[in-house]
């Protein structure tokens, strides 16, 4: 009777073990370079995890935002390699969007913990997307065609990653059709830590404004991020989408 007790409770322990590795191992989606995925933050469940394989050397930006057309969720993500150090962070890069960039230092499995501000402790909840991107970054002579849209439901970011090889002068120059549908253009810093955002030059009213153009001072060897958007003060009942087109020199 002991032993088959015994039995009993070692083959429960075994299980549960079992069960506890099988949840653990599909604890982590792997996600596709490029495609947005969706999920949700909740009180209950407020943290997920996503892995890729990536190499050395590799150029690896992550977004996460609330579901266009939804203002709740203030997201926060980590890159983390195999070891679970943090390659970067972010809580708010231009809220409500977060965004990490990072140079992949081996060959190996890395994991994005998709989260909101303050983790557990934190309120906020709501829906999200996120999307891990291989990015090449932009250069001098580069031509951009950016799209901006008026419906907020189908706005997704347009950044661009800047990391020049030698520090000095660059100009970043904007043309746009005459509409009540107009641009932002900004150009920021970007580092590992959890805020991530310096502003250094941006283009906001740019209203009535068919060409315009500014020079900002670069680090070589350091993360930029070149961001295209709506106006804050753009708003069109007309026009779905205006093409914006930016040149760096």
């Amino acid at each position: 009777m002991r032993k088959t007790l015994l039995f009993t409770l070692m083959a429960a322990v075994l299980l549960s073990l079992l069960g506890m590795s099988m949840v653990a191992a599909q604890d982590k989606t792997p996600i596709t370079f490029g495609e947005y995925v969706e999920g949700s933050i909740t009180n209950k469940d407020y943290e997920f995890k996503y892995t890729f394989e990536g190499e050395k050397g590799q150029i690896v930006a992550v977004e996460m935002l609330p579901t266009p057309g939804t203002y709740d969720l203030d997201p926060y993500i980590i890159l983390r390699d195999s070891d679970g150090d943090v390659l970067a962070e972010n809580d708010d890069f231009g809220y409500p969007l977060s965004l990490v960039v990072a140079e992949l230092p081996a060959n190996e499995t890395y994991t994005i913990l998709a989260t909101r501000s303050s983790g557990s402790t934190g309120t906020s909840e709501g829906s999200y997307w996120l999307k891990a991107s291989l990015v090449e970054p932009v250069t001098s002579g580069a031509k951009i065609e950016a799209t901006i849209v008026s419906d907020s439901e189908k706005a997704t970011p347009n950044y661009y990653i800047m990391r020049p090889e030698s520090s000095g002068p660059l100009t970043v120059g904007f043309s746009q059709d005459i509409s009540d549908l107009f641009a932002s253009v900004k150009v920021s810093t970007w580092n590992t830590s959890y805020g991530g955002e310096d502003t250094i030059a941006e283009l906001d009213n740019t209203a009535k404004v068919t060409n315009a153009s500014f020079t900002v001072d670069l680090d070589g060897g350091t993360f930029y991020v070149l961001r295209v958007d709506r106006a804050f003060g753009s708003y069109s009942f007309v026009v779905d989408e205006a093409t914006v087109k930016v040149t760096l020199d």
